[in-house]
């Protein structure tokens, strides 16, 4: 069993964290902002950037190339359609996605380049900093924000 603190101060128990997510044992701040049956988008449970959010398949698998075709097409489908939401809410203008094979349940992160990011350079080679300034700033407004942001996609997704 794993254990974290998540962005609202709420311990979450999982045995993996993709898998719990989509089978509704985990609920992830501000809850699934989207749902179908092969996928989940949701806000990042442990890093507190305002809408950095978190695309798992329900399917316990490890790599992008265990995807059957089915599979890669909603992906993609998904992928496109978080992005255009977070853009449409005026969210950002432009993502980052990221997605490696470590972890022990595919995922893709989708950032939003967000304004405070731009003493960043806003490119991979600085996630380590981007996310380590994140919990910095982190406070009360923020998390309000982020609230405000997961319950603004979860409406956009709705339309």
């Amino acid at each position: 069993m794993n254990k974290i603190i998540d962005i609202l101060g709420e311990e979450k128990l999982f045995d993996c964290m993709g898998c719990d997510i989509g089978s509704h044992k985990m609920t992830p701040p501000g809850g699934l902002i989207y749902e179908d049956d092969l996928y989940t988008v949701s806000q990042d449970p442990e890093i507190p950037i305002v809408g950095f959010m978190i695309l798992g398949i329900k399917r316990h698998i490890k790599s992008i190339n265990e995807l059957s075709r089915d599979e890669r097409i909603k992906l993609m489908d998904v992928l496109n359609l978080t992005i255009e939401n977070m853009k449409k809410i005026g969210l950002c203008s432009e993502v980052m996605l990221l997605e490696e094979e470590r972890s022990s349940h595919f995922h893709m992160w989708i950032l939003p380049i967000l304004p405070w990011m731009d003493k960043f350079d806003k490119n991979a080679r600085n996630i380590d900093d981007i996310i380590n300034y994140s919990y910095e700033i982190y406070n009360d407004e923020v998390k309000e924000e982020l609230l405000n942001t997961i319950d603004k996609l979860k409406e956009k997704f709705k339309k």
